[in-house]
């Protein structure tokens, strides 16, 4: 198992950040959320690899759309999409990594999360609890949602790396890293 496919599945965002070119609005524009990224599905490695990083997620609306950062670490996007209600659905450009020991790999990250911008609506309790359902997670097992009460939360989704390209034979194409985010909403 490679170190570096480890870090570039658990790093989330941050290994599509210096490699596409879109550009959010200004930071003064953005909407941010501390999230917390739990890996818990991982059929890329031969054993599954477990990892955790929080983040600074910051999103540009523009009318249905949206353009999401990490906040702090470049002034890149890392993803585009839209909103619809009270879930944000969006995905990277294909993002690859040439200079990977074992041969290239190119890869999308898509996520979809139920957020707020504060306040009680969009009845987070029930939608962490149907996010957790369906990754066959639970808070017995590990602090998903950072210390936080699941109504408390004013961000919880899914993000998938998925291989789309692979010339490398420990990394298949079709491969997924998946992952739980959870957050709350800071300004």
């Amino acid at each position: 198992m490679s170190t570096s496919l480890t870090r570039m599945f658990s790093l989330s965002a941050l290994g599509l950040l210096a490699l596409t070119g879109c550009q959010p609005e200004e930071d003064e524009n953005l909407y941010t959320w501390d999230v917390k990224v739990t890996g818990v599905e991982d059929n890329c490695n031969e054993e599954e690899v477990a990892s955790t990083e929080s983040l600074t997620f910051g999103v540009a609306f523009d009318g249905s759309l949206a353009t999401l950062k990490v906040v702090d670490e470049t002034t890149d996007a890392f993803a585009t999409g839209s909103i619809s209600g009270c879930t944000i659905s969006y995905e990277s450009a294909v993002v690859g990594e040439p200079d990977r020991a074992g041969g290239p790999v190119q890869w999308v990250l898509s996520g979809e999360a139920v957020y707020r911008t504060g306040g009680d609506t969009c009845n987070m309790a029930e939608n962490v609890q149907e996010t957790m359902d369906r990754l066959a997670i639970s808070t017995d097992d590990y602090d998903y949602l950072d210390g936080n009460a699941a109504e408390d939360l004013d961000w919880v989704g899914i993000e998938t790396f998925e291989v789309v390209a692979s010339e490398n034979e420990q990394v298949p194409v079709g491969c997924t890293y998946t992952s739980f985010v959870a957050g709350t909403y800071t300004q």
